[in-house]
Order: C-alpha cells, then sequence, then structure tokens
C-alpha cells in the first residue's frame, strides 16, 4: 500500500510527464535560435551563414551546393555534432536555400527521426532515474559531458521545481548537474537560460573545459554526499578516434569506480552504416560511426561487473550501464 507522500509524488508526476519539456521552449525566428518563456525570448544562436564558423570539412563540389540549397546541410558543416544542429533537426521547420525549402525539408526528414528519436532516449532514461529518486527521496548527482546548452540539466531543474510545486510533500534531498563543455557561447545559454527560469533557486554548475582535462581535476567534487550518479556522454563517439574514445570510457569507469552508490551511465552512439558512410564521402562530411560490436565489446571490456543494455533505432544506440549497489 503506498503511503501519503507517494500518493502525492505520483499524482505530481502524472502531471509533469504530460507537461512541454525544456526542448519544447525552442523557437526559430530569422535564422537565429530562442529560447520561450511566458515573458520573453532568449536569444541562444544564429545559424546564419555570416554567423557560422567555416567547416572544417573539405567539402566536395556537390557538398558545396547542398549547403547552399540547405540549411540543415550548412549547420551539419559548419558546427557538426553542436546544438545547432540538435536544435534544429527537434524543431523540424524547413528552412529556405537559394531554391526555397525543398532540399531542406528532404534533408531533415533523413536526418530528424534518428536524432530525434536519440534525444529522446537520453531524456526518458534520465528522466525515469529522476523520477525514481524523488519518490524515495534519495540524493543524486548528474554529470552531463559534452554538455552543449545543458538542457538536460535545465529539464532535471523544470521537473524538481514543478513535483515540489504540485505535490505537498517535497524533494529535499541534495543534488547537483555538472555541465561539462569547451563550447564556452553554450555554456553561458545555459547559464542565462537557468537564471531567467529559476534565479538561484537552482543546482546546476558548469566548467568550460575539454573532458580529457576535467579528469585531472574530477578528485575535487565531493560524490560521497550523493546517493546516485548518473552520467550522460551524448555526440562524443562520432567525433573521437577509437583510441580517444578508449580513453574517455576508462576515464568514466575510473571515475564512477570510486562513487560508492548506483551507477547509471548513459553512452549513445551511431553504427556503422554504409548508405551514409558512402553519402558522407560524396558530400566531403566526415561522419565517424563506430561498428556495434566494436563498440559493445569496448565497453564490456572496460566496465567489468556492469549490467550492459541498449536500445537501438535508425543505426542509432543508447546504451545504459549500470552499477546498482543492493
Amino acid at each position: 500500500m503506498l503511503d501519503q507522500r507517494s500518493v502525492f509524488l505520483e499524482k505530481a508526476w502524472e502531471i509533469v510527464e504530460q507537461e512541454p519539456s525544456v526542448w519544447d521552449a525552442i523557437d526559430v525566428k530569422d535564422k537565429a535560435f530562442y529560447y520561450k518563456t511566458d515573458q520573453e525570448k532568449i536569444f541562444l544562436s544564429s545559424f546564419k551563414s555570416r554567423d557560422l564558423p567555416l567547416s572544417p570539412y573539405s567539402l566536395t563540389p556537390l557538398g558545396k551546393l547542398l549547403t547552399k540549397l540547405s540549411t540543415l546541410a550548412n549547420i551539419m558543416s559548419r558546427r557538426p555534432g553542436t546544438e545547432e544542429v540538435t536544435f534544429y533537426v527537434l524543431h523540424n521547420s524547413p528552412q529556405k536555400g537559394i531554391l526555397g525549402k525543398k532540399a531542406d525539408k528532404k534533408m531533415l526528414k533523413v536526418a530528424a527521426p534518428p536524432l530525434a528519436w536519440r534525444r529522446q532516449q537520453i531524456r526518458e532514461k534520465i528522466v525515469e532515474k529522476v523520477k525514481g529518486y524523488t519518490e524515495k527521496n534519495e540524493s543524486f548527482f548528474f554529470l552531463d559531458i559534452g554538455s552543449g546548452a545543458g538542457f538536460d540539466s535545465l529539464e532535471i531543474e523544470r521537473l524538481i521545481h514543478r513535483v515540489n510545486e504540485l505535490s505537498e510533500h517535497s524533494f529535499d534531498k541534495d543534488y547537483q548537474s555538472l555541465n561539462v563543455d569547451i563550447d564556452e557561447k553554450w555554456l553561458n545559454n545555459n547559464k542565462i537560460v537557468t537564471e531567467k527560469l529559476f534565479g538561484r533557486n537552482h543546482h546546476i554548475v558548469r566548467e568550460n573545459i575539454s573532458i580529457f582535462n576535467f579528469w585531472k581535476n574530477s578528485q575535487k567534487i565531493a560524490l560521497e554526499r550523493y546517493d546516485n550518479l548518473i552520467i550522460s556522454c551524448n555526440g562524443f563517439a562520432e567525433f573521437l578516434s577509437d583510441i580517444e574514445l578508449r580513453k574517455l570510457y576508462e576515464e568514466i569507469f575510473n571515475f564512477s569506480q570510486d562513487f560508492k552508490g548506483n551507477v547509471d551511465i548513459i553512452l549513445p552512439f551511431a553504427n556503422k552504416n554504409k548508405e551514409q558512410e558512402t553519402l558522407g564521402k560524396k558530400i566531403g562530411f566526415q561522419f565517424k560511426a563506430k561498428a556495434k560490436q566494436e563498440i559493445i565489446k569496448m565497453i564490456e571490456e572496460i566496465f567489468i561487473n556492469y549490467k550492459v543494455t541498449y536500445v537501438e533505432k535508425y543505426s542509432h544506440i543508447v546504451m545504459n550501464i549500470q552499477k546498482h549497489i543492493d
């Protein structure tokens, strides 16, 4: 039989999970991203060609043409693996190129479903964990590696604030979200949106640093204060060499091994796909998808005695690696 606190929390979560997420507040106007609140629109980033960096790729003639025809192709060529790509795909509103919206619509039809599915899977796993912690009234630490604008940390704050508003029995345990990224602009956007939404009443911190340098200072984090640890590492596998990726996963393992409570690690990546590779070569995009069995083998070799599960769709895989204390 559920106690009174559990009943109140269950009802609150039923409401909160049906409400718009922070990603639903993304707006596009005049080739720029905004975060829309009840009071204002907060400027995030322009994706006009003049405001984007030069492409790190050596585009083929076909690639150069495609970036002129499709806004999505242009963003993907200039800011690969960044929030601009994610936000554009999630908003899913074709923008005009030199011949109208037709090419952009076709690009979105191909690119949007897999990236939107992957983003949703990550969000659902994080929400599932946070919901469980509030129900058990347990503390947690959330580490977002390559966080970009840190929307997962914003969503955690939104969820907990709303649950506390709706329930007579609030979640009062300690928790913290740490966003780690080398992109100063998007971390600053996280700071701006966080303060607009929550003022000083939040548990989000940021480090503008390479993840490989971050581990040197990670011992300073007082993890012993928390009952649970979540690590999300989205968008890395496709842009690292196999050596770099193994090193990253080994550092995540070492960081989580030192933690005495429950651990959940979320690692998404794109599986090798011959059609995508062929198209990428024709355009000049360098998308380093990984072979599924190679990644699984690497993870099982590194995360000894952890439970490894995954879901798969559209050649994308989201892995959940768990170490739970009985």
